[in-house]
């Protein structure tokens, strides 16, 4: 019986990766799986991209609020999503630097290899933290060495370019979440290395 995650067409990035014998889309799926999220929860995105990460959130069944800073990619995002899916989704233009939510106003948060692609990571991680509500889930994650590696050389053949490596690495991270968070959880994929963080501390 074929995955429901086959329903989601690879972009040219994807097939590269699986020729190399990496699934960036597989992660995704694995470290959503490995967390706490109810069942057809709303769960809002950062950032869009091209929708790898909304298009495994959908698949599982939640509702997915899914922002970027511009909507350049949305058109690429919406073919991987697919029609099917899309219903699931809402499109918002945000700046990660500077969310137009209340404080603790959003218990289901994900944002994954985002924060090496910002310009001052330090403050969108910061917005993250103050719109999060701690009962719920924060799912956080990035590349590792190995991924940024891979990256680096994935942007040079697919666009001849460099890949960023960011200035945040998510070791940096886990101190400031210890210090918020009762229960974190670190998950190590072959690209990444993500934080499931709950629990607010009493």
């Amino acid at each position: 019986m074929a995955s429901i995650f086959s329903s989601i067409p690879p972009s040219e990035s994807d097939r590269l990766l699986r020729s190399w014998g990496y699934d960036l889309t597989g992660e995704y799926e694995q470290i959503v799986g490995k967390t706490d999220l109810p069942p057809q929860a709303t769960v809002l995105e950062l950032a869009t991209g091209t929708g790898r990460m909304t298009s495994v959130l959908t698949r599982l069944g939640f509702h997915v609020v899914t922002g970027d800073l511009e909507l350049g990619q949305r058109h690429r995002a919406e073919e991987r999503i697919t029609n099917a899916y899309l219903p699931l989704v809402q499109f918002l233009r945000l700046n990660v630097e500077s969310l137009p939510f209340q404080d603790h106003s959003i218990p289901f948060l994900v944002c994954m290899n985002t924060l090496h692609e910002l310009a001052n990571p330090q403050k969108a991680f910061s917005e993250l933290i103050r719109v999060h509500d701690p009962r719920g889930v924060l799912i956080i994650g990035d590349f590792n060495e190995t991924g940024f590696g891979v990256m680096e050389r994935l942007h040079q053949v697919v666009y001849a370019g460099h890949h960023s490596l960011g200035t945040m690495p998510m070791k940096e991270i886990e101190p400031t979440l210890q210090s918020r968070y009762q229960y974190i959880r670190s998950i190590e994929t072959p690209l990444n290395i993500s934080f499931v963080a709950s629990g607010a501390l009493t």
